[in-house]
């Protein structure tokens, strides 16, 4: 879980950055962090939705509630992700969109780590938390890069539909570098 954390804080710095390019006007600097926020944020939520939220349902007897409201907080996020990835990071929308997913993030972390997290961590033995962080960074090498809000976000779909995904954002990304 100390990955997930980890990336939260790395958007949170993003989110930092953001705010200091438009004070400084960088469109570079805008542009490249839209970017990294696309894809860390498409990656994060991947592998909650394959690795995290199962373990939720499994371990916590509110979990199907909990993982539905995260779920619908991710689709929220992704469908503000599509709003930003590959467009002018000044444009009104991309601009709106960055400060709709700050605001949206920001609440997603907060109750992650203030509630689901900690629940999560004694609701699991040390064994089980180890095999789920080796799980995280698997999923994380194979998750794709851009915002896929039409997948499905489950499992089984979500493990097929995210295979393909990847393919195709590599092609992709391959294709804008």
């Amino acid at each position: 879980m100390e990955l997930l954390i980890s990336d939260h804080r790395e958007v949170e710095q993003l989110f930092e950055m953001m705010k200091a390019a438009r004070v400084t006007g960088n469109v570079d600097e805008q542009r490249y962090v839209a970017e990294h926020v696309v894809e860390d944020l498409s990656v994060h939520a991947v592998v909650e939705e394959e690795i995290l939220y199962p373990a939720m349902r499994d371990a916590l007897a509110d979990g199907d509630q909990l993982v539905d409201e995260a779920l619908e907080e991710h689709q929220e996020a992704k469908e503000l992700l599509t709003r930003i990835d590959g467009k002018d990071p000044q444009s009104e929308d991309a601009r709106a969109a960055f400060d709709q997913l700050v605001a949206s993030i920001t609440h997603h972390v907060d109750e992650e780590e203030g509630e689901l997290l900690p629940r999560l961590r004694s609701a699991l033995g040390q064994e089980r938390l180890q095999q789920m962080g080796q799980k995280l960074e698997m999923a994380r090498k194979a998750a794709p890069t851009h915002p896929h809000p039409h997948a499905p976000n489950t499992p089984p779909g979500n493990v097929a539909a995210g295979a393909f995904a990847t393919v195709v954002d590599k092609i992709r990304d391959a294709l804008r570098s």
